[in-house]
């Protein structure tokens, strides 16, 4: 495996069969940090690259019928081609699982995916990885529209903080 230094970020290969389960010390050859490194836990399993996005999204569960099991609000925090990681502060029940949002006009937008875990965390909420159904050019749609709002959002946000002023008010002819 390879390991960066904390330090200068070197980077140095490391036999993952020497590191105890505990975690095991390291010294940098290059600057002489002593840190920690511990085994790999999880192998990444998604084949696409995670955007970070923090969406307000609604979330409607389904059972094999049709019938509505669960529904609440929830924020994704990534996307990918084939998912997201939803976190909501409840339990997202199997089945179906249909996800809207909408964008700054209002309009609204929505795919469909099927659950693939729902684990509580140490704060209390859910995170919840949803698998979209098919990638088609609906999915597509939705991930470029979640993106984006997430980017106008946090754009103007950002200006917002980083400005005193009060935001100019539109002027409307009559």
């Amino acid at each position: 495996m390879i390991i960066p230094c904390k330090s200068c970020h070197s980077l140095f290969r490391l036999d993952s069969r020497v590191i105890k389960p505990t975690g095991s010390k390291v010294r940098c050859s290059k600057c002489g940090e002593v840190f920690k490194v511990f085994q790999p836990d999880v192998v990444e399993r998604r084949k696409s690259q995670r955007i970070k996005t923090q969406n307000l999204i609604s979330y409607f569960s389904f059972d094999e019928t049709g019938k509505l099991i669960s529904h609440g609000l929830g924020i994704a925090l990534d996307i990918s081609k084939g998912g997201m990681l939803l976190e909501t502060t409840d339990s997202i029940k199997s089945g179906l699982v249909v996800l809207a949002a909408t964008d700054r006009k209002k309009n609204l937008f929505e795919v469909r995916g099927e659950l693939a875990y729902s684990k509580k965390i140490s704060t209390g909420t859910y995170f919840s990885g949803i698998k979209f159904i098919g990638v088609n050019e609906r999915v597509t749609k939705f991930i470029t529209k979640l993106i984006k709002e997430y980017n106008y959002q946090g754009y103007n946000l950002f200006i917002r903080w980083h400005n005193p002023d009060p935001p100019p008010v539109p002027h409307i002819s009559t």
